[in-house]
Order: C-alpha cells, then structure tokens, then sequence
C-alpha cells in the first residue's frame, strides 16, 4: 500500500465471514467516535460510516479494548453483508474487499465507494 493510499479511510468487507472492518486509523481520522452508525445507499453503492451517539438505537458502540489490541473494529451481520452482495453483484461470495473512502471532517463521516474496490488476495 502505497503513502496516499494509507491517508485515506478504509473499509474492508470479508463476505465469507460476513464482516465488516474499519481500520482504527479510519475511526481515528473521524476523532475517535464511541458510536458510530453504518449507512447504505444502495442507489449509489455508497457505504458510509458515521460518527453517532448512545441514544440513536442503530448505533455500534466502538469498543476502547477491541481497538487497543487489534487494526481494526469488526462488526459480524450475515444480513447486511447480505444486502451489500445484493448492491454488489460483481462480488464473489468466497473473498474479502477494500475500499478506500472520502473523510468528510465536518460531518463526521466516512464515505466509501463500493464500485471501487480492490480484491485482498488471502
């Protein structure tokens, strides 16, 4: 991975463990959010990862322990990976992708692309 590429949020989707992974420099370029709430708009095959608060009951709370011993805060949902293989039609079901996103500091949002991915070879 190259400098500019190490700048950017990422986001990466493992569909045959139906999981999602936000690097911890991703969260850490929103400021270190303890909520955070997936959006999907499957019209434009956007992804996004918003900072949140306790009260909003779609909201993950970013654990302080898992992003101390790990790259990465993991959330495991057979349904919305299957929904984003649904959006995705070009994914084969048996890999893992990244995507690298947009920051937007202002919002407190993480904007990822699903059109342009990039395979992980295992």
């Amino acid at each position: 991975m190259n400098r500019q590429a190490s700048l950017k949020p990422i986001l990466c989707v493992d569909l045959r463990k139906n999981r999602i992974r936000i690097h911890k420099q991703t969260l850490h370029m929103m400021g270190d959010p303890e909520y955070i709430q997936l959006l999907v708009n499957p019209e434009t095959h956007v992804i996004a990862v918003r900072k949140s608060i306790r009260e909003d009951f779609l909201a993950h709370k970013v654990s302080k322990a898992q992003l101390t011993s790990k790259n990465c805060y993991e959330l495991y949902s057979k349904i919305l990976v299957g929904q984003l293989c649904k959006v995705n039609t070009d994914w084969d079901k048996n890999e893992s992708y990244r995507i690298y996103g947009e920051l937007f500091p202002e919002q407190g949002l993480a904007s990822f692309d699903m059109t342009e991915t990039v395979l992980l070879n295992k």
